[in-house]
């Protein structure tokens, strides 16, 4: 049931390279193969996502929608930064199947873990230390998938957060809680364990 992946520290050893790399593939045929079997369609997020972390809860966007650092392209454009701590809990702001549960194929994203959603589409959970699903395995909204921290191309600990097509990575505009929130506003979580 638990798959865990996590970045070598004190005491932990580095995986090794090539099955790190098969990791990597097999996630993007899962993506792919999910994707293909499912028919997921292009479109606007639907469905009520409530934030990635504990309720009662509230952490700062530290980069918002259209964000000028890096939320300029269309795989970022609608995406969260959250100034959640290292090694803190990222839970899921929906149920779903995992779809990716590892190293991302794009090396900015680090750690990446990637749900389908019963509304056909993904969220996608980056910069991680540490997840902790297999993909095929369900998980029930505010179930932990992972540790924040700052794989990839990430300059602090933080989680990048978006609502995306899973068929092309491509964000899409959605809510938090109920609201798009904006750059420097702090999030109150509602999103109640599983």
């Amino acid at each position: 049931m638990f798959g865990k992946t996590t970045v070598a520290g004190p005491g932990r050893k580095k995986k090794n390279a090539l099955a790190r790399r098969v990791g990597v593939l097999v996630s993007a045929v899962a993506l792919a193969a999910t994707t293909a079997f499912t028919g997921a369609t292009s479109a606007t997020a639907a469905g009520y996502f409530e934030a990635p972390y504990p309720a009662g809860e509230s952490y700062q966007v530290s980069q918002g929608n259209g964000g000028g650092y890096s939320h300029t392209d269309a795989y970022n454009r609608y995406a969260w930064d959250l100034a959640l701590p290292a090694n803190y809990e990222v839970s899921a702001t929906q149920g779903g199947t995992i779809v990716i549960s590892n190293w991302s194929p794009y090396w900015q994203n680090g750690i990446e873990v990637i749900i389908r959603h019963p509304n056909g589409q993904c969220t996608q959970y980056a910069h991680l230390n540490q997840s902790f699903y297999e993909p095929g395995n369900w998980v029930p909204q505010g179930r932990i998938i992972g540790y924040t921290g700052m794989t990839g191309a990430a300059s602090a600990p933080h989680l990048h957060y978006s609502v995306i097509d899973c068929n092309t990575r491509v964000s899409l505009p959605s809510t938090i809680e109920g609201y798009v929130p904006a750059t420097g506003s702090w999030v109150r979580s509602s999103n109640t364990r599983a």
